[in-house]
C-alpha cells in the first residue's frame, strides 16, 4: 500500500502505532513513495533513541499530546502543514537536543 502513493504524498499516522509496520515504512520513504511520514504514535514508545525513524531525513515525529493545548491546535496542525510544503520551521517544533 506504500509504494501505491504518490512520491508527493505525506503519510500521517495520529491514530494507532501499529497501524504502520516501521521497517515497511522505512523502505517505502527510501523509494520515494510516500515523499514523507509524520508520525505522532510509534509502535514503542518511548521510541528508543538508536531507531532509525529519528534520524530518516523523510520522517518528523510530533510529540504525541493530547489534550490540552493553548490556542487552536487545528490551526497549528494546519499552519505546519503548510510550513512542511514550503520548506519552513515549524510551530512548536521539538527539540532534539533536550528531547521534547
Amino acid at each position: 500500500m506504500l509504494a501505491a502513493m504518490k512520491p508527493d504524498a505525506v503519510l500521517i499516522n495520529a491514530g494507532r502505532g501499529d497501524l504502520i509496520d516501521e521497517t515497511a515504512l522505512i523502505t517505502a520513504l527510501d523509494s520515494g513513495t510516500p515523499g514523507h511520514a509524520v508520525l505522532d504514535v510509534l509502535c514503542k514508545e518511548p521510541l528508543p533513541k538508536d531507531d532509525p525513524l529519528w534520524r530518516h531525513p523523510s520522517v518528523t515525529i510530533t510529540p504525541h499530546v493530547s489534550g490540552w493545548h493553548l490556542g487552536d491546535a487545528l490551526g497549528d496542525v494546519v499552519e505546519n502543514l503548510r510550513r512542511l510544503g514550503s520548506g519552513e520551521t515549524f510551530l512548536h517544533e521539538v527539540d532534539r537536543a533536550r528531547g521534547y
